[in-house]
């Protein structure tokens, strides 16, 4: 990597100094830090300087790899030569902040988010301080800021602080460089930090007050990071980019809680532009009024009022008395949002004056939301060079921006990644787009700024209100509820203009349900060319992950094949089924396989000769992908190269061999043949979440027990634990088998990394799932999380039950170390003593080749089986589902068959002491032993 610098000592012409190399990764150390809890944080900041909080380090420090444990105030961190053991050692960081919840007298109505995930990979920053110069390498867009702020924390002169931009400039280390930064100069290494969380959580509430002005409870700026905030320091003058809203006579005055976990303040005022405007636009059409007129009315700014004027009439939302209005059309949605802010980032500061205008149109035929009209009026002092392209390039910018808002995957360069697998339902191209400025210099353009860009989400979710009545609270913008509700408005209208629909239904209703049954399907004819040049690199990029949400490669590619080139056996309790050719080879692929047979096989399970499929593949689970994410995943395979692999012929027993009897089980058990349906009375991010598990995911698949047909059991059962591979697919409800119960925070850090400090690492056929969802954008796999972890609805998780979640932890460790050892397992303990101790037994020494798992915290060790437990000791883990967990030797050629057993009753009577022993041992070791393993 050849990083440049992003800027000099002074920042002065905007040169480039030249950067040193990135150290090597061998070289780093890595930095967790422990923050105080979302709902204290405020009050634990504000005593900072004066109070100091109490702190038992002992636990951590007796973590192997643990290099120093560093507490300056309220900051509080560990450095250790592993990221996984960081982690591992601050989750056992014991922490009195001297502060309780205080009683809010804020009544909360609404939660928004934003996710300012970037490129799909969490922010970062390295820090080494060598011969008293401090060298950072990291992407931000306030350098300046960043500079001066790390200078006032580390006490070091900002002639001896270096900045080098060493990552794409999407994503923002704001924070996590002046937390590597203050770690750097505890130690003698690089100092390497991850950020983990990117999910931004603004909480409004509305109380009664004669103040009338909106408050937040941080600066509404850039602010400081969390680090300097803990030091008990914020900055004295305003930075980043402050979001003024004057709406002067609001009639209830606005509480704004920040609720992200860590800083990542660079998003903020784009998150609260989205909040603030939408929850106006929510109280203003909840108390009669029109948005457009009550922002006018209540603002002081004539600047302002006459850019929001300007913009309205451009939008032609002008009615016949010459006033500006919100306009009212059958199948068409508008919302407007404004901003006024100062970027202080800019020298000197620009105020900048930004209003959007959006107007959305229903097509009833593609039962989809399309983005009509966007007008985008904006004002500033700062004026721009003549550019030829100049309203081009911001037309594409907007256009840009505004694709990026509604979850359609972009480009690397734009200035977010979105939820890409997301079911969104928006055209992508713009219809129309008018740019306008309020230049008081005749023939000069205004400078465009990011700033102006700050209203969009909010005029794109207060338009899907105006259509659908449908209030979007997280952005990306997920327009899925809010088409359904219009295509329900949209039925409800043809019926009653119909008398005879309810026949037609009915006869649909049957003829379906006679195809299902049907045991054999009419063909689909081959195409003879699918005409690929009609894929947007956005549909393909989509469909990537798509596939990999839903582990197309991993069940379709061999050890040693091409990818998706079919040939791998999967073993069922009716014989071995081998996955098919699914790239676009026209003889032994899917290269001639038109959409409509496509679709078909994925919702119904129907080939294209007509044949029926086994439901080893699950079509069952992807019935219930949106159009718009199938259609991608099309795209995507039928882009990718094609490989002549001719398919082997399933090993199955008849009755099982013979196809049209699948007939009848698709009546008895394929009965979801339709895309997801959201759940209104559910979050956004529950939804998600219970999209991807239940279509993509298809965790039932594994994780749900099935009859003695293969068919899932649901309701109680429904994710209760199954089998795959041989493997025991652990439950994932309240069956869980976990010593510790999971939280949403470790679920999600498992799926994410392959592995929980509190439950272990991912194994078998998990690993390569892990691998997967390591590309998808993080609120993909945080709403996987949350809705896994809230199964029956949304729940509160509270800071009770990441407490009580790791005095647990320390309870069952404890358990494990304080009985002795009787005699009858010796041998078993001296086969651990020998070949797993040192890795395993957190008393051996620092971790050197990768993850250490606590054995009486991980799952297999507490099942009602030993499957997996004996699975990963016979066969090891060759291939870890992400860098760094380092792999495990496979004890298969090692042990005989009883040595095998010996060592499984040790580790169960020693780690799970209150479970009962596992019987037939033997049995179920010599039935494993012939068993190939996982990949």
């Amino acid at each position: 990597m050849s990083p440049r610098s992003l800027a000099t000592l002074h920042f002065t012409n905007h040169q480039l100094a030249a950067a040193p190399s990135l150290p090597t990764s061998a070289h780093f150390l890595y930095g967790a830090v422990i923050y105080p809890a979302a709902d204290v944080l405020t009050a634990v900041t504000a005593t900072a300087a004066s109070h100091t909080p109490s702190v038992d380090w002992a636990a951590a420090q007796h973590v192997p790899g643990v290099v120093k444990c560093v507490q300056r105030h309220h900051f509080l961190a560990v450095v250790a030569v592993q990221q996984h053991a960081a982690y591992q050692a601050r989750d056992k960081v014991e922490v009195d902040w001297g502060h309780t919840v205080a009683a809010s007298t804020w009544s909360y109505q609404d939660t928004y988010s934003w996710d300012s995930s970037v490129d799909n990979t969490a922010a970062w920053a390295v820090a080494h301080y060598v011969d008293q110069q401090l060298h950072l390498w990291l992407s931000t867009a306030y350098p300046r800021q960043l500079q001066s702020e790390i200078a006032v924390v580390t006490g070091l002169s900002p002639e001896h602080i270096h900045l080098y931009q060493s990552t794409t400039p999407l994503t923002e280390s704001y924070d996590v460089a002046v937390e590597a930064a203050l770690l750097a100069l505890e130690v003698d290494r690089p100092v390497y930090r991850q950020a983990q969380s990117q999910l931004q959580v603004m909480r409004l509430a509305l109380n009664d007050s004669s103040d009338t002005r909106w408050h937040a409870n941080v600066h509404p700026g850039l602010g400081t990071s969390i680090a300097a905030r803990l030091l008990g320091w914020s900055a004295p003058q305003p930075a980043g980019v402050e979001v003024r809203t004057d709406y002067v006579n609001t009639a209830v005055a606005q509480h704004i809680e920040w609720v992200a976990p860590t800083g990542q303040q660079a998003d903020y005022a784009a998150a609260l532009s989205f909040a603030a405007e939408s929850e106006f636009d929510e109280h203003q059409r909840a108390q009669g009024q029109d948005p457009l007129q009550a922002r006018l009315a209540q603002m002081s700014d004539e600047r302002g009022k006459q850019l929001i004027q300007r913009a309205a009439t451009q939008a032609g939302w002008v009615n016949a008395t010459g006033d500006v209005y919100t306009p009212q059309k059958p199948d068409h949605g508008y919302g407007f949002a404004y901003v006024k802010a100062f970027d202080y980032e800019q020298q000197p500061a620009q105020e900048v004056w930004s209003a959007w205008a959006v107007e959305l149109k229903y097509d009833a035929t593609e039962q989809q939301l399309n983005l009509n009209k966007v007008t985008v009026a904006f004002d500033t002092d700062q004026h721009s060079a003549p550019v030829d392209s100049a309203q081009t390039h911001i037309k594409h910018r907007i256009s840009q921006w505004t694709q990026q808002l509604l979850g359609v995957t972009g480009t690397k360069s734009a200035p977010t990644e979105p939820s890409s697998t997301e079911a969104t339902s928006a055209a992508t191209d713009l219809a129309h787009i008018q740019v306008f400025n309020q230049s008081p210099v005749v023939g000069q353009s205004l400078a465009w700024s990011k700033t102006v860009e700050l209203p969009a989400a909010a005029a794109i979710a207060n338009a899907v209100k105006d259509a659908t009545q449908v209030r979007l609270y997280h952005a990306p913008l997920d327009l899925t509820l809010a088409t359904q509700r219009l295509t329900g408005r949209q039925t409800r209208l043809n019926k009653a203009k119909k008398r005879w629909a309810w026949a037609g239904g009915m006869m649909t209703a049957l003829t379906g349900a006679v195809l299902v049954a049907a045991p054999w399907r009419p063909a689909i004819p081959p195409v003879n060319q699918v005409d690929t040049s009609i894929f947007s690199s956005q549909a393909i990029e989509r469909g990537r992950l798509v596939a990999l949400a839903g582990d197309c490669m991993v069940c379709h590619t061999t050890e040693d094949g091409k990818t998706n080139a079919g040939g791998l056996g999967l073993d069922t309790p009716f014989g071995t089924i081998y996955t098919t050719n699914i790239t676009p080879d026209k003889e032994t692929g899917i290269g001639t396989w038109s959409y409509k047979a496509f679709e078909r096989a994925m919702r119904d399970g129907i080939h294209r000769d007509g044949s029926h499929l086994y439901p080893a593949f699950p079509y069952t689970s992807y019935a219930q992908l949106s159009d718009e994410d199938l259609q991608s995943l099309y795209a995507y395979l039928m882009v990718q190269e094609p490989v002549h692999a001719p398919n082997k012929t399933n090993e199955l027993p008849f009755p099982f061999s013979f196809r049209p009897a699948l007939a009848g089980w698709n009546t008895l058990f394929h009965k979801e043949r339709q895309a997801y349906q959201y759940q209104e009375d559910q979050s956004q991010l529950w939804n998600r979440g219970a999209y991807l598990v239940n279509s993509s995911g298809h965790c039932a698949a594994c994780h749900s027990p099935r009859n003695a047909l293969g068919g899932e059991k649901r309701g109680q059962y429904f994710l209760a634990g199954g089998e795959a591979d041989g493997w025991e697919a652990p439950a994932l409800n309240a069956l869980s088998k976990a010593p510790v119960a999971w939280t949403e925070a470790e679920l999600y850090q498992y799926l994410r990394t392959g592995q929980s400090t509190q439950h272990g690492v991912a194994a078998g056929p998990m690993g390569p799932i892990i691998a997967g969802l390591a590309e998808l954008p993080e609120y993909d796999v945080r709403a996987m999380s949350h809705y896994l972890m809230n199964l029956d609805g949304q729940k509160q998780t509270t800071t009770e039950t990441v407490t009580s979640s790791s005095a647990s932890v320390a309870q069952v460790e404890q358990a494990a170390q304080t009985h002795e050892v009787d005699v009858w397992l010796m041998p078993g303990k001296t086969l651990y003593d020998g070949a797993c101790a040192v890795c395993h037994d957190s008393q051996s020494g620092p971790a050197l080749f990768g993850s250490r798992p606590s054995l009486a915290l991980n799952t297999n060790v507490h099942s009602d089986k030993p499957d997996n437990l004996i699975q990963v000791i016979m066969h090891g883990i060759t291939r870890p589902s992400a860098p760094g967990l380092g792999n495990m030797p496979a004890f298969k050629n090692s042990f005989n068959d009883q040595q095998m057993v010996d060592l499984v009753q040790y580790l169960r009577k020693n780690y799970a002491p209150e479970a009962p022993a596992w019987p037939n041992l033997l049995d179920k070791v010599q039935q494993i032993r012939q068993q190939p393993g996982h990949l």
